[in-house]
């Protein structure tokens, strides 16, 4: 802080040594308050920015000396020269005791030694109001953060709870097909997104989504996703008499909506019908990683289909084939994103994968038994947002 902003509060019962230091120091371009009131000093040093006092001390005034300390109790921070006469070495090394800055001897003789005492502990308290206004902005700052990081986690348990909502229930019955899904997020918004839709008596359609990325961009896509699929497949309906959709046309149709909004967003994406009918599965692969894990005949192996279509939104010439199996009456079949391989110890994709079909196959291809093989629950923090759903077809159905 340069002298012309500094605040020097002068305390001499002396008019003429008051008139001189305040004189001398007003030449300097110094703010001067100067008083011969020791009580209007104390009065102004607690009301005001005051970087350094100078004050004229009769060790044989008690009742000066007592404001002294006051001065110095209530103001610590404030550099406080003592100017007094001088009669013992004991008297200035009590002073410097109790708080008192520097000691200059009266008269003042000559102004040199006390002007660099004064620039001195006039910078040093100029870089303490400095680094005290930082602190304050500071501390504004930290509880502007504080409170739009409140706001924010409000907004995102509301996000979380519409984004939950916008799903299909944790458990639920559909043309006699047991639907059970399961999410954890690695935030409170997913970017992994799961729905079924009945089409009629005997089919549904349902599909997992994995959006690139975290969080609400992320859990908007998703979002849009199921505007997106829920319009189309009422599109796809009203436009065939045989209530047949086929995933491939509705995915490669996501694919063009997405590259049309340009949001710099992709997704991978399983889609598939089941007919319980003719029971067979129809299904479209959008670079999806791992392919649903299928239970029936007491065997548990990965549907066909891997790498058949590529990431739904970032090519413009992207082609999905619809795929074809056979499904026994009896049967489960599990949809994961690959979330799943976040907690998975193997290196290796293909031992991922694998880990992940036995672990799957000695819980009894039950949902439950793989969440709780894996104790995904305990985990406080996922790496990543992991979903699954669970599809199991019964013999009587």
């Amino acid at each position: 802080m340069e002298p012309d902003v500094s605040q020097i509060l002068i305390v001499a019962s002396d008019l003429d040594l008051k008139h001189k230091i305040t004189q001398h120091y007003a030449a300097r371009s110094f703010h001067v308050t100067a008083t011969n009131d020791p009580l209007h000093a104390l009065d102004f040093l607690t009301n005001a920015v005051v970087n350094l006092v100078l004050f004229q001390y009769h060790p044989n005034e008690p009742t000066l000396t007592a404001l002294l300390q006051d001065m110095l109790e209530k103001c610590a921070e404030v550099p406080l020269i003592v100017l007094t006469q001088i009669d013992a070495a004991e008297n200035i090394t009590n002073m410097l005791r109790l708080g008192v800055t520097d000691v200059f001897n009266l008269p003042l003789d000559s102004m040199p030694e006390l002007d660099q005492s004064v620039l001195r502990h006039v910078k040093r308290s100029a870089l303490f109001y400095e680094n005290l206004q930082y602190r304050q902005e500071l501390e504004t700052v930290y509880r502007q953060v504080n409170k739009n990081l409140a706001e924010l986690q409000q907004d995102q348990i509301a996000g979380r709870l519409i984004q939950q909502r916008m799903m299909p229930p944790e458990e639920c019955s559909i043309n006699g097909l047991s639907m059970h899904r399961y999410m954890k997020s690695s935030l409170y918004l997913s970017g992994d997104f799961i729905d079924h839709i009945r089409l009629d008596e005997d089919c549904v359609l349902f599909y997992l989504a994995d959006v690139s990325g975290h969080g609400a961009s992320s859990a908007f896509l998703s979002v849009l996703l199921k505007n997106i699929t829920n319009r189309l497949t009422r599109e796809f309906l009203e436009s065939d008499a045989n209530n047949v959709i086929s995933p491939a046309a509705v995915v490669a149709q996501i694919n063009s909506e997405l590259l049309d909004f340009d949001i710099d967003k992709h997704m991978t994406v399983f889609m598939g019908m089941l007919d319980r009918n003719s029971h067979i599965l129809t299904y479209c692969v959008g670079g999806h990683l791992p392919m649903p894990l299928l239970s029936q005949n007491d065997e548990v192996q990965y549907l066909p289909g891997l790498g058949s279509g590529l990431p739904v939104g970032l090519f413009d010439d992207a082609e999905y084939t619809d795929l074809t199996q056979q499904l026994e009456p009896e049967f489960k079949l599990l949809l994961s994103s690959d979330g799943i391989f976040e907690i998975l110890p193997c290196d290796q994709i293909a031992d991922k994968e694998e880990q992940l079909r036995k672990i799957l196959q000695q819980s009894n291809s039950r949902l439950e038994g793989l969440v709780d093989a894996l104790n995904i629950n305990d985990i406080d923090a996922v790496p990543d947002d992991i979903a699954l759903l669970s599809i199991c077809g019964e013999a009587h159905a």
